[in-house]
């Protein structure tokens, strides 16, 4: 999936994860927080098969009003040799040593790049990705 460029400028996407059952307030707060510390705004949320189901991943980007992507299996795992971070954990349970760092790169196709390592913040994981500069 490459969602690349959109109106003249670079796209940015969220990806995340997050541990079973957390709501939608705390992914919210997550984001903003983020957000907030890069200093930039994200066109859209994405994160990997794994996490299609999850039910405060869905509300979040509902009540943001942003759309949501679960990225395809083969592409999650294609994006994750271009993952910041090493988690045994993540590798073990979802395939991909980040799953919000290669959610966010599997969103936006091979030229994606990560504007940095993930944050985590409590249960939650944030990474954010870009199709190139802003201009």
């Amino acid at each position: 999936m490459d969602l690349g460029q959109a109106e003249g400028h670079a796209v940015i996407v969220a990806g995340i994860g997050c541990r079973r059952g957390v709501g939608a307030n705390a992914i919210i707060a997550a984001l903003e927080q983020a957000s907030n510390a890069h200093q930039i705004s994200v066109d859209f949320i994405a994160t990997a098969p794994i996490k299609a189901d999850e039910p405060g991943l869905l509300e979040a980007a509902t009540r943001l009003g942003m759309a949501f992507v679960v990225v395809a299996q083969v592409d999650f795992e294609a994006a994750s040799g271009r993952t910041l971070t090493q988690s045994a954990v993540s590798l073990n349970h979802a395939g991909s040593p980040s799953v919000s760092e290669a959610s966010a790169l599997a969103a936006l196709g091979e030229s994606s790049k990560l504007i940095g390592p993930r944050m985590v913040i409590g249960d939650i994981t944030v990474a954010f990705a870009t199709s190139g500069d802003k201009e």
